[in-house]
This record gives structure tokens, C-alpha cells and sequence, in this order.
């Protein structure tokens, strides 16, 4: 007998008491390292988290309330909410609860591809559709693994629903709305085709190989898909006389987007893709939503005259210098101001100019005169590489103050860099509320979502994010994710060892990673103390030791990143207990598992 069929009216009260009394033997549900979901079926699908702070939308807050989910969806909101009788309650003190946070683009759950050199074709000036990138039926429901590991990790930033678009070149496919939850791709599916991706990447030695190729062929595509709709219409209108009109996928993909039914959502890179993207939806006329808008500082009076949906990237310039005052390289003082009139007779390869004030620039002179000024060259690249940051973090305010709500994408952007991220960007002038809305409400609007999800209200969707504090303070974690009402439940506390002291992890480490094509092996190097930590790499894959970035250490939870060579950007995070360590290794978007010992060090 079910827990539903115990309650219908007239069922026996003894079998009801039984019933009760199984549920209070079972086992408590298991404690894991990171992540935990409900593995003991629940007696009930009813959850009430009492007394916590409720951020319904940004600037609407309710201290000490009741949030009670039934079914996948939110039954009731408020202080004095009644807590149905059949409910597992959740102790909400000292929590925040807000809406699960909207990805406007995202490739999570699907599995990357490998990375291919130059492809070799009869003819690169008509190559076929799917070496050109030219794939805008390829539909990202089918490719959806539920299974990934990088579900988990966007879930565990507080993100609990995605628009998924295919990995590719120029013109990778349909992306569809996914829950970040669930045990089929059918079950995480809320919605398909939403519009076609499109961006300026292209495949080498193929055509087309450059941003005017690309602008050519989408021009193409979308007047060649007109004609082929009209031609369509005519031959349904009266076919008597008339050759049926041909099938092809890549055109009938283009149908919703000649119609208004269907956006495109371009991906930019750079201030120049920006511009080019909004010229070429001039152009045409298709509805239009930019995502990326990398450089967007740039083109800020170019968007607001285009008043098209954005979708503002996370992802920003590494933070490799996050302790090197900015002053220390070349900055020029205000006697080296110039006017606009004559920066160009200025500036020079080895230079960069940055606007200071409206009218006038900075010249920011990076050259060292000889090879004795290594050290000096170095700390002025890492001063512009701190400058780009400051730069890009400052975008999201920039797009604000000019009245441009957006919401925000994660393609190319680390899971484990996010709140990092949104921190900087609150930082550098963007309003809490306006970061929160990107993650919600903003979000919700541009993908149609706001009837379902976005807003802590009844009705809607019981996806919510819980965390241990303000969600913008530095030390706030998530505690708690549902998503359509299916519990997460993270650990937010760090794990010391028994005399209560923090591992030193300082000397040397050989260690192991299982991977498809054989064990990979290597030798971590840290250096340092706990706080201010740094160290090397090396291993047989990889042609020379690799300088480690971002390395910190939490409790015993270290993290730290490096430079791959051809396997890109490789983060990894392990935990440490006493000699040995064991983690995950992310390399070009594959979770593989780590583990290691030491071999010269401090133990403690």
C-alpha cells in the first residue's frame, strides 16, 4: 500500500498506523562528501521550509517565513503559511531561500566533442553541412545526458533550469529548456526548440572560414529558406502543375526564423562580432537574442538603439593576479592625459589605451627596453591582465545604468568560477537586486518563463535555491537546491581534520588519473602555506611543467587550475586526508576521478 492510498477516505486507521511506524524505522538518509539527493523513496511529496529569509524577486523579501512545496510546485508563500500535516519540514533558520537561478545558454548535460584539426575535403569552398558547422537541425534533446557531471556542478552554483544549445561551428542547431534534474532526457525536457544558436566560430581550412563567410552564408540560408517557404505556400495553395518542392532539414530549420516564430540567438566574442551581429539582423529582420557580449562596454549606445534581448556571459578573464595592485605597472600619471584628437599620433603596438574621463585617455606604455626587464614585463602583464578583468567585471553595471536589463549565460564560463564571478561584478558597481534578477526574473522573461518559474510565488514551479547567508557575500554557500521540487542537498561546512587544524598540503605529490586511453601520471608540486599557496605540475601528457592558478585551500578541500596545453584550461578539486588525496580532474569539459600521494612534506 502506497502512502497516497493509506490516506483516502476510508482506509484502514491500523494500516495507516503500521504505515507510520515503517516510514519513522527507516534508515537516515546517508551522508556523501559534496552532493546528496533523497535515495529513501520519500513518504510524502510534500516539503515546508519554516523560518527562513524568502527573497520572492528581487527587492521583495519576507523575514522569517514559510516556503511549502508540493508536488513540484510551490502550495504557499508567507509568514503565516499553514504547514500541511504530511509534510517533511526543512528548519529554514539563518537560510535564504530565493528562485533556482535561469541559465540563458548553456551547453550543460551534453557531452563535448573532440577538438579537430583542419579537415581535409574535395572541395573546402562547398564542404558538407556538417563540416562547414552548418547544422541548424540538430535538435539538443537527443544529445541531453542526464548522467553528465556537469549538471551537478551548474545545480550546485544554484542553477536549476538551462536553455542547452549543441556544441558546433557557425550554425550548431536548436536549443531546448531543460530542469537540471531528473533520470531521462525526457523528464528534463520543458520545452524544445526555442531558436536556432548561431555564432562567428569556424572551422579551419573550410569555408566559411572568416566572420564575412559566416555573414554570407546565414545571409544565404535565411533568403534561400524564404523563397523555399513561398514556393511551399504555392504548392499547398494548388498543387496542379507544379514539381513538389525539395526537402532539405538545413532550410526547414530556418522556416520559425523567416516567420518571427523563432529567434536566433547569436553568440558574440568581441565588440566587433557584436556589431556585426546587429547588422546583419538590420539586414534580414529575424528576432534577435545577443548572448556572450564580451567587450559590450564598447557597443553599449549600439544595443540600446537595437533594444534586443542579452544574455551578459560569467564567464571572466582569469583573476591571475588578484593581489597585484594595478599601479604597479606603467600607469601613466595625469600629466601623461591626452585628448582625443591626438591618441592615435600616441599610441603604438606597444601600448594600450584606456579612457579615463570622457574626453580624454590614458596611454598605458607595457614596453621594457631589454632583456634585464623580465621581472617588469611580467608584472605589467599581469597589471592588464588585472585591468581586462576590472574592465569586463564592470560591463554588467555599465549595461544597467544604460537601462539594458539582461539575464546571464554560462557558455565558456567554469561552474566553480560563478559566484566569483557575480561577487566581481557586484563589486564593480552592478545592484544586488539587478544581479539577482539576471538570474531569475530577467532570464525567465527573455526564454518566456516567467508564467512557470523566476519568482518565489504559488503556482509556479518549486525551483529554488537555499543558501547559507546573502547570496552576494563571500563566504555564502548553497545549502539546499530543488528543482520542481526534487531535493539537493549540499555540504557547506569544512571538513578539518580530528586536532581541528587546517591541512598544510605544502611539498610534493605523485599522482593518478584513470582515463579511456590509459592511466595519466604526474608529480604536483605546491609551495607555500595555507592562505598563500602555489606550486607546479607535471605530467607525462603534457610537453612542460604547468604554472597552477587559483589554488586554494578550504579546510581540507583544495582547488586549483592550470594551463593544458591542447587540452585547454583543466581545473580539479580534491580532497585531502593526511598523505593521500582524492577529487575530480575537469578536463575539456569530462569529468575524470584523482587521486594522490605524498611523497616529500609537511603532513600537517
Amino acid at each position: 500500500m502506497t502512502f497516497a492510498a493509506a490516506l483516502r477516505p476510508g482506509a484502514n486507521p491500523f494500516r495507516l498506523l503500521v504505515l507510520f511506524c515503517l516510514v519513522s524505522l527507516l534508515p537516515p538518509q546517508a551522508s556523501a562528501q559534496d552532493t546528496q539527493e533523497e535515495t529513501v523513496p520519500r513518504a510524502t511529496q510534500t516539503i515546508a521550509i519554516e523560518g527562513a529569509r524568502i527573497v520572492q524577486a528581487p527587492g521583495q523579501v519576507i523575514e522569517r517565513g514559510t516556503v511549502v512545496m508540493r508536488d513540484g510546485l510551490i502550495l504557499a508563500v508567507g509568514r503565516d503559511v499553514a504547514v500541511p500535516f504530511d509534510a517533511a519540514r526543512l528548519d529554514g533558520d539563518s537560510l535564504v531561500v530565493y528562485a533556482g537561478f535561469i541559465d540563458g545558454l548553456s551547453h550543460v548535460g551534453l557531452e563535448k566533442p573532440k577538438e579537430q584539426g583542419r579537415v581535409e575535403v574535395k572541395d573546402p569552398g562547398n564542404p558538407p553541412d556538417d563540416v562547414a558547422g552548418l547544422t541548424p537541425y540538430q535538435d539538443a534533446r537527443p544529445l541531453l545526458k542526464p548522467d553528465d557531471g556537469s549538471i551537478d556542478k551548474l545545480r550546485k552554483a544554484g542553477f536549476t533550469a538551462a536553455h542547452v544549445v549543441p556544441y558546433g561551428n557557425v550554425l550548431p542547431g536548436t536549443g531546448a529548456l531543460v530542469l537540471l534534474a531528473g533520470d531521462d532526457p525526457n523528464t528534463m525536457v520543458l520545452d524544445g526548440d526555442l531558436g536556432l544558436f548561431a555564432r562567428f566560430d569556424t572551422r579551419r581550412g573550410v569555408y566559411p572560414s572568416t566572420p564575412m563567410g559566416v555573414i554570407a552564408v546565414m545571409r544565404q540560408l535565411y533568403r534561400e529558406a524564404a523563397r523555399r517557404q513561398e514556393v511551399a505556400a504555392l504548392y499547398d495553395q494548388n498543387p496542379a502543375g507544379l514539381s513538389r518542392p525539395a526537402y532539405d532539414p538545413k532550410y526547414e530549420a530556418f522556416y520559425p526564423v523567416v516567420q518571427g516564430a523563432k529567434p536566433v540567438y547569436f553568440y558574440t566574442e568581441g565588440a566587433l562580432e557584436t556589431h556585426r551581429a546587429l547588422a546583419l539582423r538590420q539586414e534580414l529582420g529575424f528576432d534577435l537574442v545577443l548572448a556572450g557580449l564580451n567587450e559590450s562596454f564598447e557597443v553599449v549606445d549600439a544595443l540600446k538603439e537595437a533594444d534586443v534581448p542579452l544574455l551578459l556571459s560569467l564567464d571572466l578573464p582569469e583573476d591571475k593576479a588578484a593581489k597585484r595592485d594595478t599601479s604597479k605597472a606603467s600607469i601613466p600619471t595625469a600629466a601623461d592625459t591626452l585628448t582625443v584628437e591626438n591618441v592615435e599620433a600616441a599610441s603604438d603596438s606597444a601600448k594600450t589605451v584606456t579612457s579615463e574621463a570622457p574626453g580624454s585617455f590614458f596611454v598605458h606604455d607595457f614596453r621594457t627596453r631589454s632583456f634585464r626587464d623580465v621581472t617588469k614585463e611580467k608584472e605589467n602583464l599581469e597589471a592588464r591582465q588585472a585591468l581586462a578583468r576590472q574592465a569586463y567585471a564592470a560591463t554588467a553595471a555599465e549595461l544597467h545604468a544604460a537601462g539594458l536589463p539582461f539575464g546571464f549565460t554560462t557558455l565558456e564560463a567554469n561552474p566553480q568560477d560563478l559566484h566569483k564571478n557575480l561577487r566581481a561584478m557586484v563589486e564593480a558597481g552592478l545592484p544586488e537586486d539587478a544581479a539577482l534578477a539576471a538570474l531569475t526574473t530577467n532570464a525567465a522573461e527573455i526564454l518566456g518563463l516567467s508564467r512557470r518559474m523566476g519568482t518565489v510565488e504559488p503556482g509556479k514551479m518549486a525551483n529554488l535555491v537555499v543558501t547559507t547567508g546573502p547570496l552576494f557575500e563571500e563566504d555564502t554557500k548553497v545549502r539546499y537546491v530543488f528543482v520542481e521540487g526534487r531535493q539537493f542537498k549540499y555540504e557547506t561546512k569544512k571538513t578539518l581534520p580530528a586536532n581541528g587544524t587546517p591541512v598544510n598540503p605544502a611539498g610534493t605529490w605523485s599522482f593518478t588519473v584513470p582515463s579511456p586511453d590509459g592511466d595519466v601520471t604526474g608529480t604536483l608540486t605546491l609551495t607555500g602555506n595555507p592562505g598563500n599557496l602555489s606550486g607546479t605540475l607535471t605530467a607525462d601528457v603534457l610537453p612542460e611543467p604547468a604554472q597552477l592558478e587559483g589554488v586554494e585551500l578550504d579546510g581540507n578541500e583544495l582547488t586549483f587550475a592550470f594551463e593544458g596545453g591542447s587540452y585547454g584550461r583543466i581545473t580539479a578539486e580534491v580532497t585531502l586526508v593526511g598523505d593521500t588525496f582524492a577529487g575530480t580532474i575537469e578536463v575539456g569539459g569530462d569529468s575524470l576521478p584523482i587521486s594522490g600521494t605524498r611523497t616529500d612534506g609537511p603532513s600537517r
